[in-house]
């Protein structure tokens, strides 16, 4: 009987040691994973797999506002970018004219109805600061946007996954640099025809033709660091 009160004791003993470790292990990540960082730092090149939202002002909290973040606080771009990458967004500082908001979670599941909340978001901000727009690429399922707000109005959404060999959503006349491709589109009335399916001339998405789109109409994010016209300041984070 003695014995197994031991047995007993000991067992609780252990089961106390590794309880009380587990969560100082918990706590710890915690600490680090929530850790925001403050200290101005160079510009981080970003972009691929991943959606970012491209507006002309530097209105940064009013950026904020519009996406609907909770918990916003200042950070600099590392850990922003880290951020961007995971359950957050991070609202970038000034780069020239254009303030990017940029968020895996800015498309969760690449669909009409994200497509449609994206544009709907990129009128609310083009009708105050007069221009506003999406891209994303995500080569995994080669998944790729680009959305132009003006006005108010949209003006041009491509959005096409590569994976399925099929278009979300295509709208507006083709911007300069589309013009000189033919771009392939499902939705449209020669897709329909069995022989356009298996036509050579036609020009796919991928995501260095998303990079050449942006770069065109606002700012490539995989160049920030070969440019100089970026403000020194913090950015946002928010979630």
């Amino acid at each position: 009987m003695k014995t197994l009160i031991i047995i007993g004791i000991l067992v609780c003993i252990a089961f106390s040691v590794w309880y009380a470790k587990r969560n100082s292990v918990s706590a710890e990540h915690k600490s680090k994973t929530t850790e925001i960082r403050t200290t101005k730092d160079n510009p981080v090149d970003f972009g691929y797999k991943t959606v970012w939202i491209a507006v002309k002002t530097d209105n940064k909290k009013r950026i904020a506002e519009v996406l609907k973040l909770k918990n916003v606080q200042p950070s600099n771009w590392e850990n922003g970018i880290e951020i961007a990458y995971n359950d957050g967004i991070f609202i970038t500082p000034q780069i020239g004219e254009w303030t990017l908001a940029a968020g895996i979670k800015l498309v969760r599941d690449a669909n009409l109805d994200n497509i449609n909340q994206i544009e709907n978001i990129l009128n609310i901000l083009s009708t105050e600061f007069g221009e506003a727009q999406s891209l994303g690429t995500h080569r995994v399922v080669e998944y790729h946007h680009w959305i132009k707000s003006v006005n108010g109005k949209t003006k041009r959404v491509y959005a096409y996954i590569g994976e399925r060999g099929e278009n979300v959503k295509v709208f507006g006349e083709p911007t300069e640099l589309e013009n000189d491709l033919n771009l392939f589109n499902s939705l449209s009335k020669e897709a329909a025809l069995d022989d356009y399916w298996e036509r050579e001339d036609l020009d796919y998405a991928d995501e260095e033709l998303v990079m050449k789109i942006a770069e065109k109409w606002s700012v490539n994010p995989t160049k920030l660091t070969e440019r100089t016209d970026i403000k020194n300041e913090l950015g946002l984070i928010g979630k």
